[in-house]
């Protein structure tokens, strides 16, 4: 008897040590140390559209150890994630794990490293030409070998290849290391395999220990291996972190201080004029450049190849917009021309179903998550140092309050009653708001402009004979809305 009433004590008394504070927003908090883990569907974007329409634009949902508040209204974003106490991360293994348990880079960075690998990052990669005509005709040449590999297959049902994630990569390259790959080469190959691999691990298995960390300290390691690939993760770390190394030693022998050709020259110069002679420096002390390297490609990459994706299938499944947009190309660029950025103002339409295909698809569904670096209040609520928030850009691509019609592929959404482009548009966030707001907006906003005027200036998408593709995103990829692999038919246009 006396066992049984101290284990209805200690039960009672760990219920009410970890019951949810009141000061905090309404949401769901679920069981001591396990949280709130829905049983219903394993689809995050469906449980975030539950809580919020029970809850409001602002709720709690505790999952393991984190408590995680949502923002779900463009106004309160804005105003939120623009606050210095909000540009935190909060300490998840995943993503030590891909930093190997360092403070280096940018995108997981935090403090001063983080403020000032940004700055850094932001004032040389425009200098290389993000956001410029100086980088159009590396993005149109990669733009006119992607055509060309699809010309051989031109009216056959095909799916997307790795080349069109190559072309992706090549801008990068260009930027960080004035280097490009073919498409066949199986080096790039394996670089985007690697990339992507690790995309799917902290999608997946990792965040059963980024819910519950004390794993990590609990389970063998064979565990941890076996089941949550942790070794996996961290050999591909040591193969991409090598390869860079090579890279930037080779840098190194043939920098002309005088006259930088990329990222990495930059960042070698800078080092060179803090610490002295980089020939007495060590594989140690170019850590936090291959860490920044990594955040490029990582954040630049499989986004907008994954955009590029989304975009074909739209088209190919809504062939009257794919027609209105292609006489629009048809009748500013010739046939026998490349597509400019100088071509962008005079496109109107052919830009608003680029940004749709954006809200559409809402590829970070609820973004980056940020923490709280101390105590903040929003509105009649108190978020605890620490807190994890997020920023959901779907709910506000999806509400009514800011497009007309959210859950269809409506590219008059982003054009005004004069047929102009809505540039600056409520309720549109993509790349994020705030401090920590997406460096490479402008590189993808230009790469995404001369892919998708490339393509359907030359070929038309059909699904196959007989078949069909799903835009419903995959729902075991719930940090990134992946559409699932598909066929489409590519058709030269005569």
């Amino acid at each position: 008897m006396l066992t049984w009433t101290l284990l209805v004590l200690f039960l009672g008394l760990l219920y009410w040590l970890s019951r949810k504070p009141s000061s905090l927003p309404p949401g769901r908090w679920g069981l001591p140390i396990i949280g709130y883990i829905p049983l219903y569907t394993s689809d995050v974007r469906k449980i975030i559209s539950d809580l919020r329409e029970k809850y409001g634009d602002i709720f709690t949902w505790k999952v393991g150890s984190h408590v995680m508040v949502f923002f779900c209204d463009y106004e309160l974003i804005k105003t939120t994630f623009n606050r210095p106490e909000c540009q935190g991360r909060p300490s998840l293994f995943s993503f030590s794990l891909i930093r190997f348990h360092e403070n280096a880079g940018i995108l997981y960075a935090v403090g001063d490293v983080w403020v000032q690998g940004r700055r850094f990052a932001l004032k040389h990669l425009k200098d290389f030409g993000m956001g410029k005509s100086s980088l159009e005709g590396a993005i149109q040449y990669e733009a006119q070998n992607l055509v060309g590999t699809f010309e051989r297959t031109s009216g056959k049902p095909i799916e997307i290849s790795w080349c069109l994630n190559v072309a992706v990569l090549n801008v990068i390259w260009k930027l960080v290391a004035n280097i490009r790959y073919d498409t066949d080469d199986q080096e790039i190959i394996k670089f985007n395999t690697i990339l992507r691999n690790n995309i799917d691990l902290v999608q997946g298995r990792l965040q059963i220990l980024d819910a519950f960390p004390y794993l990590v300290k609990m389970l063998p390691r064979f565990v941890l291996d076996k089941v949550f690939k942790v070794k996996v993760v961290y050999d591909n770390m040591e193969k991409f972190k090598n390869l860079m190394l090579e890279i930037i030693e080779t840098h190194v022998k043939t920098l002309d201080p005088n006259n930088p050709k990329d990222y990495i020259d930059a960042y070698l110069i800078q080092i060179q004029k803090e610490r002295g002679n980089l020939s007495t420096m060590s594989k140690e002390d170019y850590f936090d450049l291959v860490i920044t390297l990594d955040d490029f490609f990582g954040a630049g990459s499989e986004t907008t190849s994954s955009t590029i994706r989304w975009l074909i299938a739209l088209l190919a499944t809504h062939p009257e917009i794919q027609t209105k947009m292609q006489k629009e190309i048809d009748e500013v660029v010739p046939r026998d021309t490349l597509p400019s950025l100088q071509d962008k103002d005079r496109l109107p339409y052919t830009e608003a179903v680029i940004l749709e295909v954006m809200r559409y698809a809402s590829f970070i569904p609820i973004g980056i998550m940020h923490a709280t670096t101390e105590e903040i209040q929003v509105g009649k609520y108190r978020l605890p140092k620490n807190t994890a928030i997020f920023a959901s850009a779907r709910s506000c691509h999806r509400n009514q309050k800011y497009f007309e019609r959210p859950e269809e592929f409506y590219p008059e959404h982003f054009l005004d009653k004069e047929g102009k482009v809505i540039m600056k548009k409520e309720g549109f966030l993509p790349f994020s708001l705030g401090r920590r707001q997406c460096l490479g907006e402008s590189l993808a906003r230009m790469e995404l402009f001369i892919f998708a005027t490339s393509l359907f200036q030359r070929f038309t998408a059909s699904p196959p004979k007989g078949g069909s593709i799903s835009l419903e995103p995959d729902c075991f990829q719930p940090l990134l809305s992946f559409i699932p692999p598909y066929e489409v038919v590519l058709t030269k246009r005569t």
